[in-house]
């Protein structure tokens, strides 16, 4: 159990506690609320007797108000016995980091930057990278020269740890989620059983209740959520390897994988064959031009129709016909919802004459 990310865990607890208006906190309070925290994330590793220290909710108190080695928060105590933000607006999850934190944070990426090295942990290496640099530029004061893409208010991520807690643990939720055929909150018994990001959006993959299959819920149609009375079903399993093996994104349909063959032009070709769409992509001819053919083994999916979407028009399934049909649909559908230009651009060529201009010529006879 690391000590700073138990800090950590500390301070976010309070910051809770300190916004939640509804409640008269107390040291005792904190201590309680601090100490069940970490009892839920380290479960049996602290023991049923382990409980936060009068002296660590203390000296956490005095660190969060710190602006050098905390957030600068303004906590007050009131009647000379509870605490509270004098900004009820407040949370340290808004504030600027001091600079002792933000060591604590460089020596911490600097531990990842030297695992990543390790092939087991190699996916991790860009991202040290990114971490690494956006910290020193804040420690230095200066602009970042590395940035990745992010998506500016992305919605959901404040349910991400409290998905992530119910996967672990194997807890049901009841989860309202915005649904966008209704155009209603709908409501529904979830049990979670995986997370996986795909171009940028969250999704949580589990077990709707009433619902055969497994079922994906993006994090950012969630409006809330409740921790449901009933128990996580011992036979719900959930293999990630077997699931997403032969598809694209995050949403399997029934039916077995089929080959899929498509040509790629030359323009896009050398990209294609260095990032392939799936891991199953295997080079099964070259055109003299520079064209390629590769063929895939998935089932396909909305995901895959999208990629063939995006490439166009420097891609084309060959076989099965069936699948090329579908994707020439996809493009057909947006063409035909796309205005006309070609009249906007025949208006623009044609040239009105001007008002005085009658067609007679007020010079001919000089």
């Amino acid at each position: 159990m690391s000590t700073f990310s138990n800090a950590v865990l500390r301070h976010r607890t309070i910051d809770a506690c300190l916004r939640d208006t509804s409640h008269k906190y107390t040291l005792l309070d904190l201590i309680n609320a601090c100490t069940a925290a970490i009892k839920e994330k380290y479960g049996s590793k602290v023991g049923a007797k382990y409980k936060v220290s009068v002296r660590s909710i203390q000296l956490d108190l005095q660190t969060m108000r710190c602006k050098i080695k905390g957030y600068g928060a303004p906590i007050i105590v009131y009647e000379h016995k509870y605490y509270k933000y004098k900004d009820p607006n407040y949370s340290i999850e808004k504030a600027k980091l001091g600079k002792d934190t933000l060591s604590q944070v460089a020596d911490l990426v600097a531990a990842l930057n030297q695992y990543s090295s390790f092939s087991e942990l190699s996916s991790l290496k860009n991202l040290s990278h990114i971490l690494d640099e956006e910290i020193s530029a804040k420690i230095q004061k200066r602009g970042s020269v590395i940035q990745n893409e992010k998506r500016k208010n992305p919605l959901g991520l404040e349910y991400f740890d409290t998905i992530h807690d119910a996967i672990i643990n194997r807890k049901a939720l009841c989860i309202g989620y915005y649904s966008s055929r209704s155009n209603n909150i709908m409501s529904i018994i979830f049990y979670p059983f995986y997370l996986k990001e795909y171009k940028g959006r969250w999704y949580a993959l589990g077990y709707k209740d009433g619902l055969e299959g497994v079922y994906k819920l993006p994090l950012d149609r969630i409006r809330d959520y409740s921790y449901s009375i009933l128990p996580f079903p011992e036979e719900y399993t959930f293999d990630p390897d077997k699931y997403f093996h032969d598809i694209i994104g995050v949403t399997r349909l029934s039916g077995e994988p089929k080959e899929i063959r498509f040509l790629v032009k030359n323009r896009l070709a050398p990209f294609i064959n260095r990032n392939p769409i799936h891991h199953s992509q295997k080079t099964v001819y070259r055109h003299e031009n520079g064209d390629l053919e590769f063929t895939v083994n998935i089932i396909p999916n909305r995901e895959f129709y999208n990629l063939i979407f995006d490439f166009q028009p420097n891609i084309q399934v060959i076989s099965p016909r069936e699948v090329g049909l579908s994707a020439n649909e996809r493009v057909m559908e947006i063409v035909e919802q796309l205005p006309d230009y070609s009249l906007e651009k025949k208006k623009s060529q044609a040239v009105e004459p001007d008002s005085w201009d009658n067609g007679i010529n007020l010079f001919s006879e000089l």
